[in-house]
């Protein structure tokens, strides 16, 4: 009976562990300013394009473009706004807001509280069982440490009808993990966070994303 309650235990932490595993806890640092009247807010259903800066427009920046404008559209449709295509030439009064965003992600060869370490190599470890003159567990791995990740979105929205930027927010995320799509969502989530009226002040948003 005791092997098949133990072995219903470790069943249990497999699958707690294997969740684990599979989700990300990411936190951000997240600053946002509204400065729209609440009469010209953008509502459910109210359509945007997205605005370039010119050195987005070509090249392997514009592809990078394409990609991250394709994810902040997904977040932007969950606060209720819709993507109008090829619509920058529309008239104002059907696309009313205008949407920027400007991201950087920078890679360091290891994580800022982690001490200099010149090159990767084998390194002992293990422990010395003194009082028996004997060693236990000693061994060589090889050290090499993963680079570390900061990550930086900022979005802007401007009003059509006035020229007036008038909703500004910037995210950072940093951490061990390489560029992908779900990081990049995450991080526009966290910024769009209390979306069109966000609290005041630097504030810590924490998402939770599949690997």
């Amino acid at each position: 009976m005791r092997r098949v309650w133990a072995a219903g235990w470790l069943a249990t932490w497999a699958v707690l562990l294997a969740g684990c595993a599979s989700t990300l806890r990411l936190e951000h640092t997240v600053r946002s300013e509204a400065a729209w009247r609440a009469e010209v807010r953008p509502s459910a259903g109210q359509a945007y394009v997205f605005e370039r800066l010119p050195s987005q427009r070509s090249g392997a920046a514009a592809q990078e473009q394409d990609q991250l404008e394709a994810i902040a559209a997904e977040v932007l449709a969950s606060h209720g706004l819709q993507r109008a295509e090829a619509a920058a030439g529309a008239a104002a009064s059907a696309v009313p807001w205008g949407v920027q965003l400007v991201a950087r992600s920078v890679k360091y060869p290891y994580a800022p509280w982690d001490p200099p370490e010149p090159r990767p190599g084998w390194v002992p470890y293990g422990q010395v069982v003194v009082g028996r003159g004997m060693v236990s567990s000693l061994g060589l791995h090889w050290s090499l440490r993963p680079p570390y990740y900061v990550r930086e979105v900022a979005l802007t929205v401007r009003d059509r009808r006035s020229g007036e930027v008038v909703y500004e927010t910037r995210a950072t995320q940093d951490g061990p993990w390489a560029d992908t799509p779900a990081l990049w969502r995450a991080l526009l989530q966290a910024a769009l966070d209390g979306f069109p009226q966000p609290p005041a002040g630097p504030r810590r948003v924490v998402i939770e994303q599949p690997r």
